[in-house]
């Protein structure tokens, strides 16, 4: 991710990061909704223990892993402001296919793993943040779609683990977020029904960067004036 992006809140004239802005936010729709963070993890299962014992306990040792959760708080914090950012949108649309459609398909001709990775990994966030904070009909969709949230997600740490040669702290996240990714979508619409319009933000765009966007709306509107000949 780039330099964190400021704004100005009009009331109050206060300068906050889009990361402090909705984490705060999601923090307190976990608390609203009863979702409280690392629910059911158990620190003292980490503790004073031994790599014989953890080797013999791998399995326990990954399943109270995933159940820490303070990972993902970040990671859909950073992904909420990164819609937020207008210069991530490119490789958003790049890789984005509609509701109906499933990103499996075409990503399984993928002979790049990083391709294959984002592939998921942004159709993934698409559907989180679409059903729980996005669509107008959030709360009227019940749990569809929630299957194919979590088949990206877990084909999207698989990716990475594959890219990787074995777990990370990133493949970790994905596999939270795919095995309890019906949980993230009650935190974002209970996020969603506390405030409304979280995308309203009034960016500044910079006189070289306004001038290029400018250059290049003139020269895609000049050649469907003058389409080339057949």
């Amino acid at each position: 991710m780039g330099r964190a992006m400021k704004f100005t809140h009009l009331d109050t004239k206060d300068v906050e990061t889009a990361e402090s802005y909705f984490f705060d936010r999601f923090l307190g729709a976990r608390i609203d909704s009863g979702n409280e963070s690392n629910e059911g993890y158990d620190l003292i299962l980490e503790l004073g223990r031994d790599d014989d014992w953890h080797d013999q306990n791998w399995s326990a040792v990954k399943e109270n892993d995933l159940k820490y959760d303070e990972d993902v708080n970040q990671y859909i914090t950073l992904t909420l402001a990164d819609l937020a950012n207008p210069r991530t949108l490119p490789l958003i649309n790049k890789y984005l296919v509609s509701l109906e459609s499933d990103i499996g398909q075409e990503a399984v001709s993928f002979d790049d793993r990083a391709k294959k990775y984002l592939a998921y990994k942004i159709n993934a966030d698409f559907l989180l943040l679409n059903l729980g904070l996005l669509n107008s009909d959030t709360n009227l969709l019940g749990n569809a779609y929630f299957d194919k949230g979590e088949t990206y997600y877990y084909s999207a740490a698989a990716s990475l683990k594959a890219i990787k040669g074995g777990r990370s702290g990133l493949s970790d996240v994905m596999e939270k977020l795919s095995g309890r990714f019906g949980k993230y979508v009650e935190i974002l619409r209970a996020m969603k029904n506390r405030d409304e319009n979280y995308f309203s933000f009034h960016v500044r765009i910079p006189d070289a960067e306004l001038k290029r966007f400018e250059h290049e709306l003139a020269v895609e509107a000049s050649k469907r004036q003058n389409p080339p000949s057949p």
